[in-house]
């Protein structure tokens, strides 16, 4: 699906990118590899949104938390993995690593089981790399056990002796310094005052350096025993690691298999999120209908509880072009908004969140209208933008490009604004493309010979004005009195109650009268 940075930001595609933003790395890399849905992928986009409508239905919302929390907690194990597989031999870390891994899955696992997800869609574990990595674990870190190694547990007993025949050779001598010197070496190193004894070093004492008042001196026991066990050691651990090595690279394809199956957990978890907090369908995917009940557009929800308000959803069948008309601050904006944002749930396999929609998947959304225009455009008036903008659009535009227009022309003379208007329509209708055109100028569905909706406004109702022209007020006045409900326009001239929330937002009150008095000799 395409859709610039002007169309994204304003049908919320950017917000809903943000929104479905994976809990870790396996979900971004999955994330990275999807493409979004088009013409053709209807029956995949239908699963997959109704998995995730099932999942919303059986997971605790809270346990989601938790289960996104545990995905975010699971180290990367491919790295590891990878160099397992090229032959290098690991190191105790890297087998600690993988023994988190293994251990993150468990975690994970039970998080799940404890939100009430379904056995036959559990996050994956990693058996048989935890089979491999069990004689290693104690208390949840790693040691090289002798399991991992025939030689290890001998090579060890051989060292252990060694080390006491060298102790106890080392204790022999420290006896023999006491005696003879008088002093008791704490370690190996001690030191020796000229007055107190000015003698031969003792045997297995060797002298260090030596001042006029002291001398150092230290305990030297060779002992070529210690030095054989200990390389034998060593040699023993490097085998059973490059051995153990070689059985974690078996365990590669479990490893991948594990960390792709958390990437589409992670992706999946993101919608069900989604749909927990804002709900959501499943759609008919209709090449010929963008149609909607009780549509949020979740962005705007989502500012509109910030402020402590309430949400109205809307409801809309559009079938081709149709043009919406109606009042200022009645929701024009937001119904060719929610359009676009339910299309582009529906691309990115998100429930749309509405009581019923049947919706086009689309190969491209596009928006001409008022916006922040990229470096080229700016170069440009916003007329001018607006054209190059709708050029583009029409170079291109199928039935399945999604054309939102939000107040195209209006800010060149208004017969021309209108002409060029209807021409627009009339463009977009011979494309086939569907599009929904929002304006205040008159005639212009009629005139296109396409279909003629409404805000249903504020009709037949007064405004108070705000006091102290407060927005918050105003706002809260508005909400109330405003019907947010699409109509059919029966051919209607266009109102935009322009004077009333000039009233209700204290605009002076000389000002309006004579603009009302001016409107009713028109």
């Amino acid at each position: 699906m395409i859709a610039d940075a002007l169309t994204a930001e304003r049908i919320g595609l950017t917000w809903l990118r943000a929104a479905l933003a994976p809990s870790g790395a396996f979900g971004r890399a999955h994330q990275d590899r999807v493409a979004p849905y088009e013409a053709g992928d209807e029956p995949r986009a239908r699963d997959e949104i109704a998995g995730v409508l099932t999942l919303a239905a059986t997971l605790d919302r809270d346990g989601v938390a938790r289960v996104r929390a545990a995905l975010r907690a699971i180290p990367d194990p491919s790295p590891i993995a990878a160099r397992a597989r090229a032959g290098d031999v690991l190191d105790d870390v890297d087998f600690h690593e993988l023994a988190r891994f293994a251990d993150a899955l468990g975690a994970l696992r039970a998080a799940w089981d404890a939100a009430g997800g379904p056995h036959d869609g559990a996050p994956p574990l990693a058996n048989a790399l935890h089979e491999v990595l069990a004689p290693g674990r104690d208390g949840g870190e790693f040691y090289l056990a002798d399991a991992f190694g025939a030689g290890l547990a001998g090579a060890r007993a051989t060292l252990v002796a060694a080390e006491s025949a060298l102790d106890a050779r080392r204790e022999e001598i420290a006896a023999r310094v006491r005696d003879a010197v008088g002093v008791d070496p704490a370690g190996d190193e001690f030191v020796v005052l000229r007055d107190g004894y000015d003698g031969a070093p003792p045997d297995g004492v060797r002298l260090v350096r030596e001042t006029a008042t002291y001398r150092v001196m230290t305990i030297a026991v060779p002992s070529p025993e210690r030095d054989r066990a200990f390389a034998r050691l060593a040699e023993e651990e490097e085998r059973a690691r490059r051995a153990l090595s070689e059985r974690v690279a078996a365990c590669a394809g479990e490893i991948r298999s594990a960390t792709e199956a958390l990437g589409a957990l992670d992706r999946a978890l993101a919608r069900v999120a989604l749909v927990q907090r804002w709900g959501g369908c499943l759609p008919d995917l209709d090449d010929d209908a963008v149609a909607f009940d009780d549509a949020t557009f979740a962005p705007l929800a989502e500012a509109v509880a910030a402020r402590g308000r309430r949400y109205t959803p809307l409801s809309l069948d559009l079938r081709g072009v149709a043009v919406v008309t109606g009042p200022n601050m009645g929701g024009k904006s937001a119904a060719l908004a929610t359009t676009g944002f339910l299309c582009a749930c529906v691309a990115l396999g998100v429930p749309p969140p509405a009581r019923r929609a049947a919706l086009l998947l689309p190969r491209s959304i596009a928006w001409i209208g008022d916006g922040e225009r990229d470096p080229r455009e700016r170069l440009l008036s916003s007329y001018a933008a607006e054209v190059v903008r709708a050029r583009d659009v029409l170079a291109s535009a199928s039935r399945r490009t999604l054309v939102l227009v939000d107040e195209f022309a209006r800010t060149t003379g208004p017969r021309e604004g209108r002409a060029l208007l209807i021409a627009l329509c009339e463009a977009l209708a011979a494309r086939g493309a569907p599009a929904l055109v929002a304006t205040h100028v008159d005639g212009v569905a009629e005139a296109a010979g396409v279909r003629h909706v409404r805000i249903a406004g504020l009709r037949g109702r007064t405004l108070p004005a705000a006091p102290h022209g407060d927005v918050d007020d105003a706002l809260d006045a508005i909400s109330a009195a405003m019907d947010y409900r699409i109509v059919d326009a029966q051919n209607e001239s266009p109102e935009s109650d322009a004077l009333a929330l000039a009233r209700l937002l204290r605009l002076q009150t000389d000002v309006v009268d004579r603009a009302a008095a001016l409107f009713a000799e028109l």
